[in-house]
């Protein structure tokens, strides 16, 4: 059984204009507010350039979210298209939180997203 707190890590690369983030855990909306802030503030040297930014989210830990959370994602993902991120690899372990992540995708138009099971393939693509 997965651990069920909810973890999340955010880290930016300047000159590839990427950002990597690890979520795990089953959330709730603070830690999902905080995530959403954490990773505006940590992008936002990208934004201000109007970078092309290509994402990289590792959800290895990751569970099926509750609607609350889930429809918080679904703004993130809605708003990051906004911003600038054009390309998104997701690698996870998770086929229901994959086929919930999926389903959030659905009709957002905002760049490719692929989903992948090892970091290394879901690097390479991002970065062809």
């Amino acid at each position: 059984m997965e651990p069920l707190d909810p973890t999340f890590s955010i880290t930016v690369d300047l000159n590839r204009d990427e950002v990597h983030f690890s979520n795990a855990g089953l959330w709730d909306m603070p830690k999902m507010i905080e995530f959403q802030r954490d990773l505006l503030y940590k992008a936002k040297p990208l934004i201000e350039r109007r970078a092309q930014i290509r994402a990289l989210g590792d959800f290895r830990g990751l569970v099926t979210q509750t609607r609350e959370v889930a429809d918080a994602m679904r703004v993130v993902i809605v708003e990051s298209a906004k911003l600038g991120v054009v390309k998104t690899a997701i690698v996870s372990d998770n086929l229901l939180a994959q086929m919930q992540y999926k389903r959030l995708n659905q009709g957002v138009g905002g760049g490719e997203v692929e989903i992948f099971e090892s970091k290394a393939d879901a690097l390479h693509w991002l970065r062809s």
